[in-house]
């Protein structure tokens, strides 16, 4: 099969995308911050949901209705059902066409011949959610690349951070994985990090095979029978596992640094990141072009707000040696966006990043430092001016009032005339606007239920990139578990010669 979706369909729903998301683009990039300084309800919800809101309870009970219980024919907030529902079609989960699954992919890969292990040591729940299932996806690529053609296939992990899919790649699947990073640390403590697993690598397997048999095994420290018998099992090597610290962009040659580390060339490369962070996802489907030896890629983005824009403004940045280190623009891709001249925002791109489905799931409302924050921000406008808009708080810990949140920010930033506000100011402010917190609270909730469509944006403008150069074998996948995994979608496309058979 050729990739599910084409040019054209593409092109039809990033317009429907843009269409949706036309008036309310000061909404999706509003700061949460000036929610009381700038009235954010009255400029930014619409009048007919605001009309359905009367009292305190009204608003708990929209919140409860439309959110948590997601009823979309509640008779009481109509309004709120029919915003909520429009959105919701513009999910790329509501939109089967442009998806293609794991199962249909593997229907024209060769078959696994690896055994899945479920190992969850070393890492989180969530990290051994992800790590599972990509490794298994690139594996799975990599065996029908390599019985495609008669040269074996190397595996480059860009953004390795910690090492945590390289590493499974190399120990469980055997895989010659190069991992990349900027980050010098990062490539120290992938080494550590894997030398541990590498040791005790045996002993992690055993378990996971008892475990899938339904056998619990032996608590760890002591020694099992199945050890005790096998002693002459040589744990897996580690010179298939090499790290190099460099910053990824087109013109870094992946052959090279693949005989440099493996003292062999290879013309067949597949390129993969877990979870790579702002422009990295760009630049890897980037580098997937650029280079022919680059015959596979599989690719989970996160981080939109590291993205640099080409048409929106470079705004604050948490990480500015990395903003000085990006010189190529992330968004858009396409050329179609592209001659559209399609801007996002950073605001909007951090929203973007913000997961709907595990607040659903969890029932989670926004921290109290969310409200705190907005409070400050009505100080600096009373006693400040000069400085709205222009404070950076960042996190802050470990407080148990509102009066201790101020406290804690004015020793943070320095600002004496913020120390110098009277309790009984602050206590007059929480009490003035006590209501207020619940408005935001659901403010808080309605914005985020653009965090998908925006998400729709960005990974489509990425899959039509591809598209646009010809790349029919491109691909958008839903790997993950939503709500364990916010980042749950994968790039994944494949050149010609790397396949099996023709789709």
């Amino acid at each position: 099969m050729e990739g599910t979706v084409g040019v054209a369909e593409l092109r039809r729903s990033l317009d429907g995308l843009l269409a949706y998301l036309e008036p309310h683009w000061d909404f999706v990039n509003c700061h949460m911050v000036n929610y009381l300084t700038d009235d954010h309800w009255k400029h930014f919800v619409p009048e007919p949901l605001r009309l359905e809101l009367h009292t305190a309870d009204d608003v708990n009970q929209a919140i409860e209705t439309v959110f948590w219980r997601s009823e979309r024919n509640s008779q009481q907030f109509p309004g709120f059902a029919s915003f909520l529902a429009a959105g919701e079609r513009q999910r790329l989960e509501n939109c089967e066409q442009l998806l293609t699954t794991v199962e249909q992919l593997e229907q024209h890969l060769t078959p696994a011949t690896h055994a899945p292990l479920s190992i969850k040591e070393f890492m989180s729940a969530k990290k051994c959610h992800e790590v599972e299932l990509a490794a298994a996806l690139v594996d799975k690529l990599v065996q029908s690349m390599s019985s495609a053609s008669s040269e074996s296939c190397f595996v480059v992990d860009a953004g390795d951070g910690k090492g945590y899919l390289s590493s499974r790649l190399a120990l469980q699947y055997g895989h010659r994985v190069l991992g990349i990073d900027a980050n010098t640390t990062n490539t120290e403590n992938a080494l550590s990090r894997n030398r541990k697993l590498q040791r005790a690598w045996n002993g992690l397997t055993e378990r996971a095979e008892l475990q899938s048999l339904g056998i619990i095994p032996a608590r760890r420290g002591k020694k099992s029978t199945a050890n005790q018998r096998d002693t002459s099992v040589i744990p897996p090597s580690l010179e298939n596992y090499k790290t190099t610290t460099r910053f990824i962009t087109t013109d870094l040659n992946l052959n090279d640094l693949v005989a440099d580390h493996f003292d062999q060339q290879s013309n067949n490369i597949c390129l993969t990141g877990l979870h790579t962070c702002g422009n990295l996802a760009a630049t890897c489907l980037q580098v997937f072009h650029a280079q022919d030896n680059c015959r596979i890629l599989c690719n989970v983005g996160c981080c939109y707000h590291l993205l640099r824009e080409h048409f929106s403004q470079q705004e604050f940045f948490g990480n500015k040696a990395l903003m000085e280190q990006q010189t190529d623009c992330g968004f858009p891709l396409s050329c179609y966006l592209q001659e559209r001249q399609v801007r996002l925002g950073r605001n909007a791109r951090m929203l973007a990043a913000q997961s709907i489905e595990r607040t659903l799931a969890t029932k989670e409302l926004p921290n109290i430092t969310l409200y705190y924050r907005a409070l400050l921000e009505l100080l600096v406008c009373r006693h400040a001016p000069h400085l709205k808009n222009e404070l950076q708080v960042g996190k802050v810990r470990k407080f148990d009032s509102f009066a201790e949140y101020v406290e804690k920010c004015a020793a943070k930033l320095n600002l004496p005339w913020l120390a110098a506000v009277k309790e009984e100011e602050l206590l007059s402010l929480l009490e003035k606007h006590e209501l207020d917190r619940q408005y935001l609270e659901l403010f808080y909730l309605i914005r985020m239920s653009f965090a998908p469509v925006l998400e729709s944006v960005l990974l489509l403008d990425r899959l039509l990139y591809l598209k646009e150069l010809g790349y029919e074998h491109s691909y958008l996948i839903d790997l993950f578990d939503a709500v364990i995994s916010p980042r749950h979608y994968a790039i994944v496309a494949i050149k010609h010669t790397a396949l099996r058979k023709q789709f």
